[in-house]
């Protein structure tokens, strides 16, 4: 697996919501969870033990790893692999909902 991927929503599947997000995780056999950032938020530099999965609902957020800064917007999904270093924080002044999983 790559280090990260960021896939963006289907021009087809409609407006993005949380619902359709938890579905299309919980066919990958995956248990979805809700998370929201606040303006202002900030991770530092973390990684976790498993692959992470985190999808935009709404708001915009940045995840740096390495030397890539990626803008995650609603409807971007984002496969992290385990281990991999990372950092995140609110971009703007909207509240950032995600919908997150591991595998």
């Amino acid at each position: 697996m790559n280090r990260f991927t960021v896939t963006h929503w289907p021009g087809d599947a409609g407006q993005v919501t949380i619902n359709k997000i938890r579905a299309r995780l919980e066919q990958e056999g995956l248990l979805p969870s809700r998370f929201d950032m606040v303006p202002g938020e900030s991770f530092g530099d973390h990684s976790h033990p498993e692959a992470e999965i985190r999808w935009v609902v709404s708001g915009c957020m940045r995840v740096t790893i390495g030397h890539d800064e990626i803008i995650l917007a609603p409807g971007d999904r984002l496969d992290l692999a385990a281990e991999v270093i990372h950092s995140a924080d609110v971009v703007g002044d909207e509240v950032v909902v995600t919908v997150c999983a591991s595998r």
